[in-house]
């Protein structure tokens, strides 16, 4: 059974693990969210600014991105570190980022590398290739309460509805992409001359004549 609230849940232990042995427990816990990527195409984001109000309070968010929460552990704990060291850096008035969030300078790479991961460079978005260091992976190896999630949200369903035989293409086949919204890619309207059966398509409602046989195409099934 599906409960949404348990992967929050392990996300949030994952947090905590991480901010004990990485951070020495430095980092308040931000609003943690298992949501859409959003069309952005990334693992995960920490805001720059606290979007979460409570009692009072203001909460950056760490977002662990829906359609990618079921990979290996080991890749999701390096999202998790990933976006603790733009916290840390956000804590402490360190910009790590540039065109728009999306370039990550040295100061990303030197924070990073001192909790725990090996960050590469990008031609495209600077140094933010992400991988833990071997001490980091058999740590958390031996991390009980870290273990795969084998949830996720779908990015891409394709849907097609049944035609009346192989290849063909009645009926409508749907795309629905992130974000839940659902757009037509093929849509037709089979007609047929009721006296020759010849067969037109049409993506609307049109009113045609058969040549040949000077009768209106019928809409068929």
């Amino acid at each position: 059974m599906l409960n949404i609230s348990e992967i929050v849940a392990k996300a949030e232990t994952m947090f905590d693990l991480f901010n004990a042995h990485f951070y020495d427990g430095e980092l308040a816990r931000p609003a943690i969210t298992v949501s859409p990527d959003g069309g952005r195409g990334a693992y995960g984001w920490c805001t720059v600014y606290e979007i979460w109000q409570a009692d009072g309070q203001a909460y950056r968010e760490i977002n662990i991105c829906a359609e990618y929460i079921n990979r290996p552990i080991s890749e999701v704990a390096g999202t998790m570190l990933h976006e603790m060291a733009h916290l840390y850096n956000l804590n402490h008035g360190i910009k790590d980022v540039s065109n728009n969030g999306y370039y990550h300078n040295k100061k990303f790479k030197e924070t990073a590398e001192a909790h725990g991961l090996v960050i590469s460079h990008h031609h495209t978005y600077g140094w933010t290739v992400t991988d833990l260091t071997p001490e980091t992976a058999a740590w958390i190896a031996q991390q009980p309460e870290l273990s795969d999630i084998t949830a996720n949200r779908q990015a891409t369903i394709r849907i097609k509805s049944k035609g009346e035989g192989e290849g063909d293409e009645d009926g409508e086949t749907t795309t629905t992409t992130k974000g839940g919204r659902s757009t037509s890619k093929n849509r037709s309207i089979k007609y047929i001359c009721p006296k020759c059966g010849a067969i037109i398509r049409a993506t609307k409602l049109v009113n045609v004549v058969c040549g040949d046989c000077n009768v209106a195409f019928e809409i068929g099934n």
